[in-house]
């Protein structure tokens, strides 16, 4: 409740409190205008302050500004006047300047020439072209013109107005300054060292020329790809133009270029990249030496092992390193400790014996290893000479293979009609398979074991007759002629039934005939089938293109390959391990004194494309995913070095205009108007009515911005600082015009909290003055403002005084 309370008490204070001062603004501008007061004094005081505080400001500003401005151009010269700058050593500038008039003298007549000032040690020299020589060719080969100068002579472009634009690959620099050449506007564009230089027609044409140049480095992107320390491309110009072909027929791109490298020199392109495929052959060739440590040794990257080689003995510790001795330089370390490297004195020939001593200080130390090697020219010579005599059967080969395809082929030409005669007899043994089947279908089904049981029966039946009659012959009846009969008819049914047994073996022979056939008969058709899918003309075809291709082989000139493989398999080894050592050394400076990137390859391309799209690319063909991918701008636009100073020195001018406008601010409201505001506060207190409690504490936190002088230093101490700012151009860095107000605000709210100990009254004079009937504007008139600090108000008052 109590917070409540104090808020609305205040919010009702400050609405009293800007009533109150909208009201006396209002009778103050009336009176001030209308009236001879003291008002008005106070506003002419703050106009004139205003005036002589930016008066001040702007002539120290302006004088300092005039001060630099003179010095830049002693340094630099005029804006456009000189072109050119050369900076030589003092003691030098005698010789250097004549032999600069010479050369001006013969290669720029019309030329001119000015000595400028000297700077730790080195003195300037200005050099002005005529037009005629202010072109791409001559400011190209510059260095070139002006590099016999002596005392080490550095030269600059300084011609005005002028672009740079820094941070284009070299391979992206023609095309660039092809369309910057075209816009309006642009005099010549030319190469200023690794920056691209754009002298303009005309001062005017910059902001145009500029935002052209913006927007078409806006249509372009560099896809930068950088490797790691130990994973660059052997050859980074080849794989670079491998990524931009597959990104335009992948991405099917529009623009896609490579231009890590510069393409203005496309022959020393072309040899650097064959010495990096050379260099990239030698390395390939070179034996590999691998040296696993003994116990307690380590192996480093770099280390240097010796090992015997043709030297009469073993190394020897604390001997240096002998002519015969084979010197192995470790280049990488394997996970198992042992080390790979590379032989620099000496042949693997020679290393007979594998125990290797370091080599430290270029003498022999402990013992570190033992080595094993593997030398790829010994297995390409054996590999070339195995390959001679293979070389050398392909005639025999060729001609043994070519008889073996004729064979073929004529098998082939009496192919169809082979088919067909099969087909037929296949056919044939169908049709005689059916008349068989019809014969032998009756046979097939006779069953005659029922038959053969009677029939054995019936002979048994009759032998038992036979006997029966005999004994009834012996008892003495004819039974002879029965018993004959009888037995005529048990031979007649044995008879019949081994007939009845062969033609049951007939039928049983008649079955197995019938599948026998059927066998037959489906396998031929199986065949058939098979040979008549067998694509017999194809077969023909590639017997016929093979036999060509024979008949090719045995064109060759194979006495010519076997002496061209007989003489590298004699070359190969010819190729010593020091020898390949040294020569990629040399290869490796020759490549390093080119621009030819190793660590980043770069791509340019529009904007219409994004990195993640060119990845897949790219790890395709690095195989591997260790680089980083990023998009860059294709360049930016370096600020004008002269333009540059001349914004910091307005900026400059406009920092010493601010603060001469706060220290003129400061000492208006210190000397001036501290006395008014001691006034003011005076008659504050003698009209205040005393309030305790809580109201108390509101009123004295209220009165901090609410106590009428100290309204009044605000409100004056903004209005003239800001004035000031504004005529004088004053200006501080990150401040922005908005808390200018405030800021004069702040310092007058400082003077009026110290106003009575920096200007006080005299309170038993200003009392006595009340008592005689004195106005207020004659009490400020006659003794506050005489009895004031000595200052703007005084003298402005003087002309006020009655009673002097």
């Amino acid at each position: 409740m109590d917070n409540k309370m104090i808020y609305n008490s205040l919010m009702e204070r400050g609405e009293a409190v800007m009533n109150h001062f909208m009201q006396k603004s209002k009778t103050f501008f009336s009176r001030s205008i209308l009236k001879d007061t003291f008002n008005r004094d106070i506003l002419t005081l703050l106009i004139v302050s205003i005036v002589i505080g930016s008066i001040l400001a702007s002539a120290l500003a302006m004088s300092a500004n005039a001060y630099f401005s003179s010095t830049l151009n002693n340094l630099v010269g005029d804006y456009g006047e000189y072109d050119l700058v050369l900076q030589v050593r003092e003691e030098m500038k005698d010789d250097a300047s004549a032999q600069v008039q010479k050369i001006i003298n013969d290669a720029f007549p019309g030329g001119r020439m000015k000595l400028g000032p000297t700077i730790t040690g080195k003195t300037n020299i200005f050099v002005a072209l005529p037009p005629e020589y202010k072109t791409k060719q001559v400011y190209e080969t510059i260095d070139k013109t002006f590099g016999g100068i002596p005392g080490g002579a550095s030269v600059g472009v300084v011609t005005e107005p002028r672009l740079t634009i820094r941070g284009v690959p070299d391979g992206a620099k023609n095309m660039l300054m092809d369309k910057v050449r075209e816009i309006d506007g642009v005099g010549f564009v030319f190469r200023d060292g690794s920056s691209i230089g754009v002298i303009l027609a005309s001062l005017d044409k910059t902001t145009t020329v500029n935002k052209q140049i913006e927007e078409l480095l806006k249509e372009y992107q560099i896809m930068e790809i950088s490797f790691p320390v130990g994973s660059e491309p052997s050859n980074p110009i080849r794989m670079g133009e491998a990524i931009a072909g597959d990104m335009k027929s992948q991405l099917n791109l529009d623009y896609v270029e490579n231009v890590s490298i510069d393409g203005q020199n496309d022959d020393m392109n072309h040899l650097v990249s064959t010495m990096m495929e050379l260099k990239r052959f030698l390395s390939a060739y070179a034996s590999q030496i691998i040296i696993a440590p003994v116990s307690g040794a380590q192996l480093q990257k770099g280390d240097v092992v010796v090992f015997q080689g043709q030297a009469a003995q073993a190394p020897v510790a604390g001997n240096p390193v002998e002519k015969g001795n084979v010197v192995v330089q470790i280049t990488g370390l394997r996970s198992d400790g042992s080390g790979e490297g590379v032989i620099t004195q000496g042949d693997t020939t020679a290393l007979t014996s594998n125990q290797g001593f370091k080599l430290e200080k270029n003498t022999v130390a402990a013992l570190v290893g033992t080595a094993s090697y593997h030398n790829p020219r010994q297995e390409l010579s054996s590999a070339l000479n195995e390959t001679t005599k293979l070389v050398g059967e392909i005639p025999g080969f060729a001609q043994d293979t070519k008889k073996v395809s004729d064979i073929a082929l004529n098998a082939l030409n009496n192919y169809d009609s082979s088919v067909s005669a099969v087909e037929k007899t296949v056919t044939s043994i169908q049709a005689a398979s059916d008349g068989i089947k019809a014969a032998t279908n009756g046979l097939a089904r006779i069953d005659t074991t029922s038959m053969q049981y009677q029939i054995a029966n019936s002979s048994r039946a009759i032998g038992g007759l036979m006997n029966t009659m005999q004994v009834v012959g012996l008892v003495g009846g004819d039974t002879a002629g029965t018993v004959t009969n009888l037995g005529d008819t048990q031979r007649n049914l044995d008879g019949l039934q081994s007939n009845l047994v062969a033609l049951n073996d007939v039928a049983a022979n008649a079955r197995s005939a019938n599948s026998a056939i059927d066998t037959i008969v489906a396998n031929g058709s199986s065949t058939v089938a098979t040979l008549q899918a067998f694509d017999a003309a194809g077969a023909r075809s590639s017997l016929t293109s093979a036999t060509a291709k024979l008949g090719q082989v045995q064109q060759l000139n194979v006495p010519l390959i076997t002496t061209q493989l007989q003489y590298l398999a004699t070359a190969a080894p010819n190729l010593r391990d020091e020898e390949i050592s040294h020569s990629v050394q040399i290869m490796d400076k020759f490549i390093a004194g080119q621009v030819i990137p190793g660590e980043r390859i770069q791509i340019l391309t529009k904007r219409n494309i994004s990195s993640d799209a060119v990845a897949p690319i790219v790890y395709q063909q690095v195989g591997h995913q260790n680089v980083s991918l990023y998009a860059a701008d294709l360049g930016v636009i370096e600020p004008n070095a002269r333009g540059e100073l001349y914004q910091i020195l307005k900026e400059v001018q406009a920092i010493l205009a601010a603060m001469m406008a706060i220290i003129a601010t400061i000492l208006f409201l210190a000397l001036d108007h501290s006395a008014i505001m001691t006034v003011i506060r005076r008659r504050r207190l003698l009209s205040k009515v005393k309030v305790t409690g809580w109201r108390g504490l509101v009123a004295r936190i209220a009165i901090t911005f609410t106590a009428p002088e100290r309204q009044y230093g605000m409100v004056i101490g903004g209005t003239m600082l800001t004035a000031m700012f504004v005529i004088s151009g004053g200006g501080i860095p990150y401040l922005p015009w908005i808390a200018v107000p405030f800021l004069g605000a702040l310092l007058g709210l400082i003077v009026a909290n110290y106003a009575e100990k920096i200007s006080p009254i005299s309170a038993e004079e200003v009392t006595a003055g009340e008592a005689l009937g004195l106005s207020f504007d004659e009490v400020m008139r006659e003794i506050v403002v005489p009895n004031a600090r000595p200052g703007l108000l005084q003298k402005l008052n003087r002309r006020k005084l009655k009673f002097k």
